[in-house]
This record gives C-alpha cells, structure tokens and sequence, in this order.
C-alpha cells in the first residue's frame, strides 16, 4: 500500500472518531474499543488517540465530572459504584478521585436518604431488624458506603 493510501486511511479513521466524538462524550478507552469495531489498522490507533485528545474531542477530566453527575443525579448511584465503573472504563485514579470528590457530601447524605425512603415504602418486612437489612442490602447495590448507609438507616428508622 502507498504512502498516500495510508494517509487516506488514516484521515478517514481520524474523521470518522471525530465524528463519534462531536456526537457524545468518550473516554479514551471508549475510542479505542471503537476504533478495533470499525477494524481501523491498530498502528493508528495511538497516532488517531493523541490527535483527538490534541484537538479536545476527548478530555479524560472532562468526561469523569460528566460520568460522576450523571450517574449519580440520574441513576442514583453511590461513590463505590462510580468509582469502579470509571476503573472498568480505565479512568486514571487521580482523575476519578478528583471527579468524586466534586459531589457535595451533603446533596449525597440527602440522595441516599430519599432513595432509601422510597425502598422503604415497597419493603414488606415483619419487623425493624429485617427492614435494616433489606434496606442496607440495597443501598449496598447502589453503592453508598457502610457508614454512611447506617447513619441514613438510622436516622430514617429513628434509632
């Protein structure tokens, strides 16, 4: 293959990931996994990663904070939950730390302790023992930390 083929392929692989880019925000994993469906030659890969991040189709920071606030405001998920979606996703530990930390402590005590209110209208429960522990199963799920589940669990139980 020529030089010039190269290159034609390399700017219509560049293309199309910008195009992916502009149309919803990505992590570079994201690209990458991609990247290797649309079968672009894997010796781009790297070259078409550094441009994008080069011309701001894919910042890391930038898609933690929207990664954290989404999940946290729309799915209700706890910091143990984000925390390892974003490890899956292969998000620099300083990158997610600094994320999670952007939640307000007091907007998260206030999000567990409604969907934990809400859990607790559906939970068919003969006494307060098993109510403490369906609830703290769940919240468990969603990913809320331990102390904080109790301290929400109490509070709501009145203990």
């Amino acid at each position: 293959m020529s030089v010039e083929q190269q290159n034609r392929k390399y700017l219509a692989a560049l293309g199309k990931a910008q195009n992916y880019c502009s149309k919803q925000e990505t992590c570079i994993s994201g690209i990458r996994k991609k990247l290797n469906q649309w079968g672009v030659n894997p010796a781009y890969h790297e070259r078409i990663q550094k441009d994008l991040e080069a011309e701001k189709f894919i910042d890391e920071t930038r898609y933690a904070s929207l990664f954290v606030k989404e999940k946290f405001r729309l799915n209700q998920w706890g910091i143990i939950k984000i925390h390892h979606a974003m490890k899956a996703k292969q998000i620099p530990e300083y990158i997610i730390n600094e994320a999670i930390n952007m939640i307000p402590d007091d907007e998260y005590i206030k999000m567990l302790e409604k969907i934990m209110r809400q859990k607790l209208g559906s939970i068919k429960a003969g006494n307060k023992f098993e109510h403490k522990g369906k609830l703290y199963r769940y919240a468990s799920s969603k990913g809320y930390e331990n102390d904080k589940i109790m301290q929400v669990i109490n509070n709501i139980l009145g203990q």
